[in-house]
């Protein structure tokens, strides 16, 4: 039988850890977690510190102000398309460049940690505004990066 402080995989005794180097990507974003905090056992199997704490996380990234970027207005219901926030004229369909948003993070009591989110730009040819896509589609693409980022370091989901 496990209990909270056993491995759910092994039954080996679990203990706090600092995971290195998680990356993931999604639609142009990319995301770097390092030194965050998780159980880990001597057979090398690894847990969140909490069932809720992979959401709490996405949830403070998602959250997270992005300082003077301009967000793109999508247009469009089968045929999207992103317009400039500056001028209105329609936005390169591949992004230009990248914002770098570094953010250091403590989720429930745990000890920091730090993550760095690279979000893509698209430019616009009419006035040269660069601006990120909608929320609600970084939020997905967030999502899905930190999933890949969570599988790299071998954290079952749940």
């Amino acid at each position: 039988m496990t209990t909270a402080n056993t491995c759910k995989q092994c039954g080996a005794d679990l203990a706090l850890a600092r995971i290195e180097g998680m990356r993931g990507e999604e639609a142009g974003l990319s995301l770097s977690i390092e030194g965050m905090p998780a159980y880990s056992c001597v057979n090398g199997h690894k847990r969140f510190l909490t069932s809720d704490f992979p959401m709490r996380l996405i949830d403070s990234l998602a959250k997270a102000d992005t300082p003077d970027l301009p967000v793109a207005q999508k247009k469009g219901m089968l045929k999207k398309r992103y317009l400039c926030p500056g001028c209105g004229g329609e936005l390169a369909s591949e992004p230009g460049t990248h914002a770098t948003l570094e953010r250091s993070l403590s989720l429930k009591d745990s000890a920091a940690f730090s993550a760095t989110l690279a979000v893509p730009l698209y430019h616009c040819s009419a006035c040269g505004v660069a601006a990120m896509r909608p929320g609600d589609e970084l939020a997905n693409a967030l999502m899905k990066a930190a999933a890949q980022a969570f599988q790299s370091a071998g954290i079952p989901p749940g």
